[in-house]
């Protein structure tokens, strides 16, 4: 379907999305996995080795429905914690032979992350990143174990 719109020679483009969003601040997030798409290492040592391109979605406070990104290895390696921590946290034991579930097994699954902020340089903005992964757990809980000068979202 193909259609055209006249837009009047007096608009001006709005400020509401003049830019890049500006990070959460560091801290614990109650998120859900999102969406995760299988896909490779496009370079580096692990080129050609599995990886899952993981979104989460932040679930309540001031930031509920933000998005933060991870990869997560399927390979042994040096950034294996992610691995590690991301199934765990999910409530999956990491040992032995472990078996990685389907894609729709992790999908909505709630857990905390832990993210940082990578300070901008050059070219790239100030962004989000991953810094870990926790069972999630009630915002009552999140209070005691980081302290109320933390938390990071509001009831």
């Amino acid at each position: 379907m193909s259609f055209t719109i006249e837009v009047p020679k007096d608009y001006t483009p709005s400020s509401g999305n003049t830019g890049p969003i500006e990070p959460m601040p560091t801290g614990t997030y109650t998120a859900t996995v999102f969406d995760v798409k299988a896909e490779e290492v496009k370079s580096g040592a692990n080129a050609g080795k599995p990886r899952w391109n993981v979104q989460f979605r932040v679930s309540d406070g001031q930031y509920e429905n933000r998005r933060v990104f991870s990869y997560i290895p399927m390979y042994v390696a040096g950034d294996f914690w992610k691995f590690e921590s991301f199934f765990s946290a999910l409530g999956f034991e990491v040992k032995g032979k472990f078996s990685v579930p389907e894609i729709n097994d992790v999908l909505g699954k709630s857990l905390n992350l832990r993210v940082k902020v990578r300070e901008a340089e050059g070219d790239y903005p100030a962004a989000n990143e991953v810094a870990g992964f926790n069972k999630a757990t009630s915002a009552a809980d999140n209070l005691k174990a980081v302290g109320a000068s933390e938390v990071v979202w509001a009831e």
